[in-house]
Formats: structure tokens, sequence, C-alpha cells
């Protein structure tokens, strides 16, 4: 069996929600979920742009309750700031947001009525080609059915073939009601009463179709379906792929979907240990640790998933992707105090940056509606941000005090776009969208920060999503992660000012805020303080690892800089609570631990993760359905969050290979459990690099420079060379 494809052995299983274990396809715009099933299959269909319940308002200005919370804070009162409450404040005035939601497109059934019992079942996906496919066998006959969603032609595409020919019957129901329902002999056409969403379904090949009530009745023993989605009055005509064959069609969808996948190779077990099956493998991490061939199959299905789910001319990516297998499903829109984030942290290195313009653009549409958030929640210029956004939604949704009072997610939106320049090298768009945001999100504390002696204070301040221990809520100050990004987006957007000469009369401000940020500070615990005030006590037993910003996801505190204060950076993740966690902070965690060179620690998150939290399909959830004691426990309830999944990805990146400024580290974290493999074609910001290793410590690096680059070369931490290279040129080195 291939590396790139996994199997299963059983149809999805999750009772009443069989979309959780189904086999996801995807290209950015159209989305496809596979269950499985023989007797009665039902595919569920999406798109990217299908959401409900979210409206627009026009922001009061409430500014004067931010006021009075500041009031509060600097005399030391926090109760009295907690309750200043800014969601009631916004809703006596008709301010509050509704916030949308995604939802399916609809369903489309396949009902086949087997004449005796089944067996030899598989199911499975293959990565590479983002085709999934159904084989089992009865009576002798074998059956099989393989699907992807075409990346070229934006359409779900099927093929049925068996031995011998057989009848199924296809119906097709839209998620928001019909208005017409048309099946002829050729497919089936249904559109919402409001236009809204619409689908048609046709056969082709060796077929005979006919017309049962509101459903098609099929027989032969190989054609192929064709399903076109359609949203907002889009295109739901199948005539541009009029006569084209099932062969053709994965052909012109894989040379798209294939370079995409293909980018960058981790190879972490042989090709024999992927003969295993998902339930089989998962079997192993739950009664043992997770193998090598698991890790590999997990990164491997978290870029999937991901490239699935981007396109560049779709929504950027949230927390469900594009397989909204039901309705109001919890946190399904784009959470950025962390979930959009981990969502698009391997995406660079990891050869995707085409995915960030649709990320940038999300937000730079809306800014109008930021400064208008920013003017009258916190009478300020610039913007300001919700953690929680939607489509139709982008003013104070979500009114609690956790969501109103953090401050921090233009910042750290700013971080992903300026990475997103020094990789690409793309001045234009820096010039012209990433520069302007930055600049805005800048302004925003040019008016927030308040003076403090020396320094500048930030209240109100929230660390996502933690309350200070013994205290009446989440509203404090300056909490260190403000301050860390703060700090980064300052730096980048002088360097900004420097490479395109705006906003150049303005520096002198932003330097002079720059300077006036006070240094972080370490409790007790010799661990760094979340919030840089000796007043607030420190809570250790919370999923968020915000404080941990300087090191990871940001780059500014590492060991050779600064020992001592990393070393405290240290101390703060070890004292986190295990039975704290969940899905997506055991990922983030395994990236911090390795970003910090500790491994084993990293993958003992990875290990937890894959007794917790990864269903047979290896979707991930937010924490552990069967409730063992080692995540938090929500209520009952274990949500699908994919920015787990897209988490790991990021953690076994940093394990390999990570690019900080002037130094490339070279397997800077690399546990016992990987003593062999290969990396190939991860990308810094002046090129790419591959890395080969074997169990006698053998170390293979080949570095291909697309720029000019002049950088250290640190192996497992120790520098072990300097390399000069200059664009266009390539060396191997044995480390």
């Amino acid at each position: 069996m291939s590396r790139h494809i996994y199997t299963l052995k059983k149809p999805a299983g999750w009772h009443k929600e069989l979309w959780r274990e189904a086999l996801p396809l995807g290209n950015g715009l159209t989305g496809a979920l596979i269950p499985g099933m023989i007797g009665t299959e039902c595919i569920t269909l999406n798109r990217h742009d299908l959401w409900e319940g979210g409206a627009e308002c026009k922001i009061p200005d409430v500014s004067d309750t931010i006021r009075a919370m500041q009031d509060a804070i600097n005399r030391g009162d926090f109760a009295s700031a907690n309750r200043e409450n800014l969601g009631a404040a916004l809703q006596q005035k008709g301010g509050a947001t509704p916030i949308a939601c995604p939802h399916p497109l609809g369903w489309l059934e396949i009902a086949f009525a087997p004449e005796k019992l089944f067996k030899d079942y598989r199911r499975g996906l293959n990565m590479q080609t983002g085709e999934a496919f159904l084989d089992f066998s009865v009576d002798g006959c074998r059956y099989r059915r393989t699907a992807f969603v075409s990346r070229d032609a934006d359409v779900f595409v099927m093929r049925m073939t068996a031995d011998r020919p057989f009848q199924a019957t296809y119906s097709l129901r839209l998620y928001n009601g019909v208005s017409e329902c048309k099946p002829h002999p050729d497919g089936i056409y249904l559109a919402s009463a409001e236009g809204y969403s619409a689908a048609r379904v046709q056969f082709l090949g060796d077929c005979t179709v006919t017309i049962k009530e509101n459903s098609l009745c099929v027989c032969g023993s190989d054609y192929t379906v064709l399903v076109r989605c359609a949203s907002h009055g889009s295109d739901c005509s199948l005539d541009h792929v009029s006569g084209k064959t099932y062969e053709q069609l994965l052909y012109e969808h894989t040379a798209l979907h294939q370079p995409l996948y293909d980018s960058v190779s981790i190879e972490l077990a042989d090709d024999a240990a992927f003969d295993a099956t998902n339930e089989q493998l998962l079997v192993q991490a739950y009664e043992d640790q997770a193998c090598a061939a698991l890790l590999e199959r997990l990164w491997r299905f978290g870029r999937y998933l991901f490239i699935s789910a981007a396109s560049e001319h779709g929504n950027p990516v949230p927390l469900y992707g594009i397989w909204h297998g039901d309705h109001h499903l919890a946190w399904s829109q784009y959470v950025a105090n962390e979930n959009v984030e981990i969502t698009y942290w391997h995406a660079m290195a990891g050869g995707l940056c085409y995915a960030i313009p649709p990320l940038l653009r999300y937000y730079t549409a809306r800014l109008a509606k930021l400064r208008e958030c920013a003017r009258s929640i916190y009478g300020t210029r610039g913007i300001w941000i919700s953690a929680y956004t939607a489509p139709d939604s982008f003013g104070a949704s979500v009114p609690v005090a956790v969501i109103l009072n953090w401050t921090g997610c233009a910042g750290w939106l700013c971080r992903h776009f300026w990475e997103y320049y020094l990789y690409t090298g793309d001045v234009q768009l820096l010039s012209e969208e990433i520069l302007p945001f930055m600049h805005e999100a800048a302004l925003f504390y040019l008016d927030f920060a308040q003076k403090d002696g020396d320094y500048i204070s930030l209240a109100p301040s929230v660390s996502p999503e933690n309350t200070p221990d013994k205290a009446p809520g989440v509203v404090a100050r300056n909490a260190t992660m403000d301050f860390a990004i703060l700090k980064e987006l300052l730096t980048n957007l002088l360097s900004g000012m420097e490479i395109t000469g705006m906003y150049t009369d303005e520096g002198e401000q932003f330097a002079d805020l720059l300077a006036k940020i006070p240094p972080y500070m370490i409790n007790e615990d010799g661990a760094i303080k979340e919030w840089m005030d000796e007043s607030i006590k420190d809570n250790y037993h919370h999923r968020h690892l915000s404080h941990i910003y300087p090191v990871f996801p940001g780059n500014e505190v590492n060991a050779h800089g600064q020992p001592e204060l990393f070393e405290a950076f240290k101390q703060a993740v070890r004292l986190r609570k295990l039975g704290a966690q969940s899905g997506w902070s055991l990922a983030h965690m395994a990236s911090i631990y390795a970003r910090m060179g500790e491994g084993e620690r990293s993958m003992e998150c990875l290990d937890v993760m894959t007794k917790s939290v990864i269903m047979d399909s290896l979707l991930t959830t937010h924490n552990d359905w069967r409730r063992m004691g080692i995540t938090l426990e929500w209520e009952g309830e274990a949500f699908v969050q994919l920015d787990a999944n897209f988490g790991i990805v990021n953690a076994l990146q940093e394990m390999l290979f990570c690019a900080q400024k002037g130094a490339l580290s070279i397997l800077p974290a690399l546990p016992k459990r990987l003593a062999s493999g290969a990396l190939r074609g991860i990308v810094f910001p002046e090129g790419k690099v591959d890395i080969a290793w074997d169990r006698d410590g053998r170390v293979t690096l080949t570095v291909h420079a697309t720029r000019a680059l002049d950088t250290d070369v640190l192996l497992r931490g120790n520098k072990v060379c300097h390399l000069t290279l200059e664009a266009g040129e390539s060396r191997t080195l044995s480390l």
C-alpha cells in the first residue's frame, strides 16, 4: 500500500453524525463527505460560501464602558472592571452582531439493495490524488466506487463499477428548501426558493436512467456520476465537462492537486508500515504510543485537508474546513484568538503560500467595518477585530468579555501576512495590502496604550481565554501576549516602512511606542508570568498558551540570545495541567516544545492526541469523547475541530526543521522514535532544504537558495557551519 493512501475496514460509525468519520474531498470551493455505506449512502455536499444567520449592524458608541474599565483597573479594582459589561452595553444599544454559521448545501443519497451479505469491505483515501474509494463484494461480484472533487472543473465526480450490471436509486435534497425538482433521464436539477443554492446531477457511460417519483433509477456496470454544486447564483451547468471521461477529469484534477500535495514530503517509516489501516494504527497508539507510520499519515492527512479546503478563489479555511456535516455547529466560524492562526502555521514552510492571500483579503475587504469597531467600542483610530467573525458578521459578535475585551486579534494576524512577504518577497502586495493593514493595527495601540511611568500599560487586557488565579473575571491588564504581539507588530511595521518608504512621517511615534514596552516578568515559580503585573497571579489550569508567544509562534526569544528568559518560558509550559488541555492546545503545545528543542515532550503531546482526540477518519475533536481524563471535558460533547489536524502538521515540521533569523536549524527536536527519515522541499524565506538522517547518526543536508543566503547551520541546536550561497545555487553537506 502507498504511503499516500489510508484505508479503513469499516464505514463511518459515529451514531447520528456519520459525517464525522466520512472521507473528506474538496477543492476549496466544493466539499464532499463520503461515509462509505453500502445499502443507503448519504454523501454530504458543501460550498465554501453558504452561511446563514449573520447580519451587520451599526456599532453604537460604547467607548465610555472601556474608559470606565480602564479607570477601575488603574486603581486596582479588577472586580469593578469585570462588572463593566461591554457586551451588555452593546446589546442595550442594538450593536451586538449576530454571528453566521456555515451549513451543508445538501445530500446525494444512493440506495442499493444487495441480495446477499457483503464481505471484503474496504474504503480509503488517496491523498496524493484526492480520490476516495469504496470496495466490497456480494455473492462473488466485486463493487467499487471512486470519487473526487475536481480542482479544475469544480465538479464532484464519482465512478460506479461492478462485475455485472446493478441497480441503484439516486435522490438529491438541499438544505434550505426546494422550489424546483426536475428529475429527467440525464439527471436531476434542484434549486432553492431564493436562488441561494442549487445542484445538478448527470450520469455518463453505459447505463440506463429512468424516473422514479423524485429520484432516478440507474442500472449499469460502469458509469460516472457528475454533481455540480452552486451557491449565490454561480454556474450550475455541466457543459464544461461534457464528453469527458472519469479518467480525463481525474487527470486534469490531479495536475493541480498533486503538485500542492507533493511540494513538501516527509518520510518517517518504511513502505510496508503503510499496509496498516487507520484502525490498526490508532489501536496500537491507544495501547502504547504512536508509531512513525501513524505520525507520517497524520502529517500527510493534515496537509491533504488543508489543500482540499483552501482555494485561491474561496474563503479562508474555517474550523470545519468545507465539511459542514450539520448546521449550527459549535465554533464553526473564524475564531482568531488561536484557531485561525494554528490552521495556517504550517502553510509557508510547507510550500502552500497560495492560501495566505485569501486570508489577508478576508480581513482587508472589511476595513471600514473594522475601523468602526475600533472607533465605537474602544474610542481609537485604527482597527479592532473580534476573535469571532464570519463572512456576513464582522462586528461585535459573541458579546462576552473574553472576546470583546481582547485586543490582539489584528496584530496576531499581521504575523501571517508579514511572514508571507518574507517568504515570497512580494513588495507589491506588501505595499498595497499588507503594510496598510499593519499600519491600521498599530494605530489602534497609539491611542489605546496608556502611560505607566517609563513604560506603557494595556488595559483592559485578556490572555485568551484564561482567567487569573482567584480573580473576579478575565478582564485584567498587561497580558504578556498583548505586549509580545505589539512588539512584533511594531518591529515588522518599522521594517516595512524602510522597505516601502510608506508612513515614514509616523515612524518616530511607532518607534517610541516600541521602546516603552515593559520587559517580560518571571513569577515565583520561575515561569514567565501570563500577566505582566505583580498583583495578578497565574492560573496554570488552562488550555491556552498565549503567553508563550515570544518563543512560539513568534521568534523573539530563543536559547542562544536569552537563555534565562528562555528557561522561564519552558517552565511556564511545564506547569500547564494535562487535564486542562484540548485537541488543538495539545498540538499547540507540541509545536512549542519542538521550538524549544524538546522533541520527547513534543512527541508526548502527540501521543496524548492519538489516545484522545483522533477519530478513525483521522479528523480531530476538541476533547476526548471517551472521558479518560487526559483532556478537558466539555459538557459531554466532543466537537470536531480541524485546527488540531493542522497543528500536528506544524509540530512535526518544527521537530525536523526551523528557520529563524540568521540560522537554519536542522533536526532541532528530533525524538528517538523518528531515528531515521527524510524531509524534502521544506521552505524558508531564502530557499528550500532537503534533509535525510539515519539510525547511525548520519545527516545529509541539501540547501537550495532562491535568494542570496548567508546563515549559520545548526544541527540539534549546535552550530556546525556557516553557509553562504548565491541565488540559484545549491549545496549538499554531510553533518
